[in-house]
């Protein structure tokens, strides 16, 4: 047992470790000099004149998921009108991911945020090193910020006055009337330079309805008003006063933020009063722009590069910008001689004031900056290929070892286990080539014998049963990420095995009563099937969901929700063969509550209430996991989801009568889980996990609670499907245990190789990098539950060790038997 469990820890660290070196957290060069240059070659340059601003109030309004169609006459009429008379529209491109912090970190500082961003968007307090916030600080600017909490932690003590708001709390709808009082206040007050405001309620919405929702049209509605009312205030109290509305994101057409679409990654920038022309840029020139505009110092960590369309200025000015802009991105990169030819066409204009020469250097200026932009883009992420090539080699000799083992019934390699813990942890600690190169030296030679002792005690007969089946499909599986289209498509893969399963059982049965229960699994699947559309190509289209949702449909919805609790509750009976009465009745309560609150989800009371009855059951049933993660299942879930409970249930019970082999039982499990996960909704899009359900019975944003409740929702039926087996009487837990994880140890190690081959992809950070990070989050998921059922496991043994000791004592001694014997007759 403690072999395994050196196993699966060293396994756990060589994924984290994979991880870590191929999504690095980024720190920056803080030695670069962004100071506005006074001089070029001896020459002076008088920055005051040049690099001046006129602008006397600058507003930066943020509007949270703001898709490019949402800012369009019919639902901005009034700003995009103000854009057309005195302004621009300019269409902006957004990297992924798409969430807020790695957003703001774009739109304040210029550059490229991490991958690994993403993890912190939901619990940051990481504080950015040098962005227009900060120059303006410097230079004695006054900031006032109302609405998300986000830019205070990202710039604390920086803003002259503030108020938060929480991003996270998806359910509230009015998050943002903090925002609009304060805004009321600062219009008549004059101490401010920059306001900025980060409005939340679309954002909301989208996650909760999707962007078709018909709160969508009056959110917007009442968002324009706003911008409309303030533009016309200040622009009356002050001239030469600047707005700039943008989005940090856009919305996927099925709801929800994170992914790579075109709606999720093209935002619009409406600018006010300022003469500019609309074009299309990457939302990393913002800043870039935005600090020529004020006058600012340009962020030290920025890769943007200026656009002439926004830059009203003289030549002599636009050419100061343009070489003080060339200046910053080649301490970092240089574009070979086109710089210094550049710098000599200037030079040649400030001393003839020969206009062809300023021309010419325009011209090479701009495409320096062009070159410099896309080559630092892509440059922005650097793996440390020492860590991943370590880790590569212990997750390869982890699996064969487990193959092995699954082989030969018999643990493999104990000293192997233990030494490569002691690696992998140096590793940790000190990263140095020295290092990686003796434990590359160490473990290549165990890897060849191991994939040599593998080959040699290979079946190769696939199809000969049913087993070689399953073992098939879990091989070629990730074998088709190869293709972009089909990690955007799993969905289908597995739809297609579980089909290919019941038809070939199907074509074995005689029985006109195992027909019947087949050709019903067909029917539901279909059903189930067209529930949610998930995937790439497909999410966006109409399904049974979208039409329960209408309201002219909720009649139908009602009924279709009562019916699933009520299929819920007979097969839970009938799969935990509850007797007692209590029991029975407080399960029948619980799923009543479930349907009372998903009525109008906003009562916290009662989702409260109903987490501890669902901790009462737990206690009550006896510690069953599998009653208690159904109920868990049936409040997170959403109604029309439901459905899939008992349809899981109803095929474990099924199925195990035929698949009696610990291998066959678990391997049709993980083709159940894998396919109820897509029903479910999912994608391989970080934009399908729905942040929503995380604040089911909290009033405000509590990060652990919220991430384990939104993890519990993505994990829903991996975890029923792993409960399922056990419930079966699966007695070689050992087992069960090393085929789960040598199948997600398999598909990650493959994903692994395929994103680090594909590094340079058009689709790396789009496709592949979420699918890895998605897997990573599977297999931390699964060690969690191998963690929780070894420590269930030793308190059943404790507990059992315990009975024993007290009957022992009370046999044997006479004094304590003679007292139970005297409190029983009293």
């Amino acid at each position: 047992m403690a072999v395994n469990a050196v196993m699966y820890f060293l396994i756990i660290l060589s994924v984290i470790l994979f991880f870590q070196g191929f999504f690095p957290v980024s720190h920056p060069n803080l030695n670069i000099d962004n100071e506005p240059p006074s001089e070029i070659q001896n020459i002076h340059l008088n920055k005051n004149d040049l690099y001046g601003s006129n602008i006397t109030k600058t507003v930066l309004i943020v509007v949270d998921a703001l898709r490019l169609d949402f800012a369009t006459p019919n639902y901005m009429p009034l700003t995009s009108q103000l854009a057309l008379e005195s302004g621009c529209f300019n269409k902006i491109k957004v990297e992924t991911p798409t969430v807020t912090l790695p957003r703001i970190k774009a739109l304040t500082a210029g550059n490229i945020p991490q991958f690994i961003d993403l993890v912190l968007n939901l619990a940051s307090t990481e504080i950015l090193s040098d962005s227009i916030i900060h120059s303006a600080v410097r230079d004695k600017k006054k900031v006032i910020f109302y609405g998300d909490e986000t830019w205070l932690k990202l710039f604390p003590n920086k803003f002259l006055r503030f108020e938060g708001t929480n991003s996270f709390f998806v359910r509230d709808f009015e998050v943002d009337k903090n925002v609009t009082r304060n805004v009321h206040v600062e219009l008549n007050n004059d101490d401010w330079d920059i306001m900025i405001l980060h409005y939340l309620d679309l954002d909301h919405i989208g996650h909760v309805y999707g962007p078709f929702s018909s709160l969508i049209p009056r959110k917007l509605d009442e968002i324009d008003k706003r911008i409309y009312n303030s533009y016309k205030t200040i622009s009356l109290k002050y001239q030469n006063a600047l707005f700039l509305v943008t989005g940090d994101h856009g919305m996927k057409d099925s709801g929800g933020h994170g992914g790579s679409t075109y709606s999720e990654t093209n935002v619009p920038l409406l600018i006010l009063g300022l003469k500019c022309k609309n074009n299309s840029f990457p939302q990393t020139d913002i800043p870039v722009n935005l600090a020529v505009l004020l006058g600012l110092r340009i962020p030290s960590i920025s890769i943007g590069r200026v656009q002439k369309s926004m830059i009203p200025y003289s030549l002599e000015k636009y050419l100061y910008i343009l070489y003080y802009n060339s200046f910053l991105l080649s301490q970092r990169h240089s574009c070979n001689n086109s710089l210094m030819e550049a710098n000599g066409y200037y030079i040649d204009y400030l001393r003839n004031s020969n206009e062809s020469s300023a021309y010419k250097a325009v011209e090479l200026y701009e495409n320096c900056l062009k070159e410099m932009t896309n080559i630092l883009s892509k440059s922005s992420i650097k793996q440390n290929f020492h860590y991943l090539l370590i880790s590569s080699m212990v997750m390869l000799n982890c699996l064969i070892t487990l193959c092995l083992e699954l082989k030969s019934n018999e643990s493999k390699a104990v000293i192997f286990k233990y030494v490569m813990v002691l690696f992998v942890a140096v590793q940790y600690m000190v990263d140095q080539v020295l290092i990686s190169f003796l434990t590359t030296i160490v473990l290549l030679p165990v890897l060849l014998k191991n994939i040599y002792a593998l080959i040699k005690s290979l079946n190769l007969s696939i199809f000969s049963n049913i087993l070689n089946y399953f073992v098939f499909g879990c091989v070629v599986h990730p074998l088709t990420f190869l293709s972009s289209s089909y990690v955007e498509e799993e969905h289908l893969f597995w739809y297609f095995l579980n089909i290919s399963i019941l038809f070939f059982l199907l074509s074995k049965t005689k029985k006109a009563v195992e027909m019947f229960f087949y050709i019903m699994f067909l029917v539901s699947f279909r059903f189930i099937r067209i529930m949610n559309s998930t995937g790439d190509k497909w999410a966006n289209y109409p399904d049974l969901s979208d039409w329960f949702l209408q309201n002219e449909n909720i009649v139908y919805y009602q009924l279709f929700f009562i019916s699933s609790l009520i299929l819920v509750f007979l097969t839970h009976c009938y799969l935990t063969r509850f007797k007692n009465p209590f029991q029975i009745f407080l399960y029948f309560f619980i799923l009543i509550l479930i349907f009372v609150f998903k009525q109008n989800e906003t009562s916290t009371l009662l989702a409260k209430f109903i987490w501890l009855l669902i901790f009462v059951n737990f206690i009550s049933a006896k510690f069953s996991n599998i009653s208690t993660w159904i109920l868990v299942l049936s409040l997170l879930l959403k109604p029309f989801n439901l459905i899939l409970i008992p349809y899981c249930i109803f095929s474990s019970l099924h199925f195990s009568k035929y698949f009696k082999k610990t291998e066959l039982l678990v391997l049709y499990h993980t083709f159940l889980s894998n396919m109820l996960f897509f029903a479910q909704g999912h994608s391989n899009s970080l934009a399908s996990v729905d942040i929503s359900v995380g604040y089911i019975g909290l009033t405000s944003y509590q990060p652990v609670l919220v991430i384990g409740q939104v993890l519990c929702h993505t994990q829903a039926f991996p975890v029923l499907c792993h409960l399922l087996i056990f419930h079966h009487g699966i007695t070689d837990g050992v087992k069960v245990w090393k085929i789960l994880f040598s199948n997600r140890l398999y598909i990650f190690i493959i994903i692994s190789i395929i994103t680090f081959l594909f590094r340079h992809h058009l689709f790396i950070w789009s496709v592949f990098a979420p699918k890895l990070f998605i897997e990573f989050v599977q297999m931390l998921f699964l060690y969690l539950e191998y963690c929780l059922y070894q420590i269930q496991k030793l308190v059943q043994i404790l507990s059992k060790d315990l009975q024993k000791y007290v009957i022992h004592k009370i046999l044997f001694n006479k004094d304590l038997g003679i007292q139970c014997l005297v409190s029983k007759i009293n």
